[in-house]
């Protein structure tokens, strides 16, 4: 537990082997193919489509606000919480915090080669609720350099909170790191196997490679927010997320 918190102090991240089990995350697809299947019949939509990838795509494709409003659903199922608690995370974050900790954020993520939500590169720090926050992030099947994967430039959290602007994507505005800070900047992309999992500082530098496969890369993010960090308890003008400083 301890080479954990190192780990993290000294590069910003840390990964953990096979911290979720097969059946964890079997529950997470069976929950989330439900959802969809519920949605299709809805629609009345074909009833013999063999995989959660080929349903997913066809309710996007047939119905995109539908299949919008059934991830934003997704969060609230209890598979997701009982997942992003996790007993043997449940006993590193503890380890890690030695505090009371407050759980953010849970959710699937779905990429498919459409690449539509691919953030800019940035810090894990404006939008969250404390300023000592540990990130999840958690494949659910294979990731690589093909089928897109987790990007960082280990150590850049040892250099503070560094300028960030807005950029538009799909109309909406994210935050990301100033292009000039990571021109020369090497990002290191990682191979993982479902139920691995990495843990990361909030203020590791860190991006999405885009998916170029024709399969859907499925993840699991989740925020855990030290108690000591946050200002919303502390002063009764701030708000409970951290404003987003940015041009």
């Amino acid at each position: 537990m301890k080479t954990i918190k190192k780990e993290i102090e000294l590069k910003g991240y840390t990964i953990v082997k096979k911290l979720f089990s097969k059946n964890e995350i079997k529950d997470i697809f069976s929950s989330y193919e439900k959802n969809i299947d519920y949605c299709i019949k809805l629609i009345k939509g074909k009833k013999n489509i063999d995989n959660l990838d080929k349903k997913y795509l066809f309710l996007k494709k047939k119905n995109k606000l539908l299949k919008s409003r059934s991830y934003d659903l997704s969060k609230f199922h209890p598979s997701i919480y009982n997942f992003a608690l996790n007993k043997k995370l449940d006993k590193i974050l503890k380890n890690y915090f030695k505090e009371e900790f407050f759980l953010d954020l849970p959710q699937i993520r779905i990429d498919d080669n459409k690449n539509s939500f691919i953030l800019p590169p940035h810090q894990e720090i404006y939008g969250q609720i404390s300023q000592n926050i540990i990130t999840l992030w958690a494949p659910l099947s294979n990731v690589s350099k093909k089928k897109g994967t987790m990007g960082l430039i280990e150590g850049s959290h040892k250099e503070g909170i560094k300028r960030h602007h807005f950029y538009s994507i799909n109309k909406k505005k994210y935050h990301g790191v100033d292009k000039k800070i990571i021109k020369n900047a090497k990002f290191k992309y990682l191979n993982l196997s479902p139920g691995d999992a990495v843990l990361f500082h909030p203020l590791l530098i860190h991006s999405s490679r885009k998916n170029i496969s024709n399969k859907i890369r499925w993840t699991f993010v989740a925020r855990y927010n030290g108690i000591s960090g946050i200002n919303y308890l502390k002063s009764l003008s701030s708000p409970l997320r951290i404003k987003q400083k940015v041009k």
